[in-house]
């Protein structure tokens, strides 16, 4: 890259910021099944009832990087049993670059 265009603000791209989650869903959207460590979801107490959609996606060995997670409510945007979601789900930074990256890939950020 020239220096020229190294100080060339127009070639920046402005991301927005992002500050919660509210409507967006975008990581949801390509995490097929909670994200489980293992043996998490026992710690949890996760029901049993709650981990049968789960383990019948995992069995349908479907192209998981093309589905939402089966816990998300696809209407409201939401985790359907937020309070036992995944640490991966708790610990997921809102604007870091993985949430960017999600987002870009569903299209919220173009």
């Amino acid at each position: 890259m020239t220096e020229e265009a190294e100080n060339d603000d127009s070639l920046l791209i402005r991301l927005p910021v992002i500050e919660d989650c509210s409507g967006c869903s975008a990581c949801c959207q390509r995490t097929p099944v909670p994200p489980f460590y293992p043996g998490e979801e026992a710690v949890l107490n996760v029901p049993d009832d709650l981990l049968d959609a789960v383990r019948e996606r995992i069995a349908a060995d479907q192209q998981f990087e093309l589905l939402p997670c089966v816990w998300l409510d696809m209407d409201a945007g939401l985790c359907r049993h937020y309070e036992l979601r995944p640490k991966a789900c708790r610990d997921f930074q809102t604007g870091s670059d993985l949430c960017r990256l999600s987002r870009w890939d569903e299209g919220l950020d173009r």
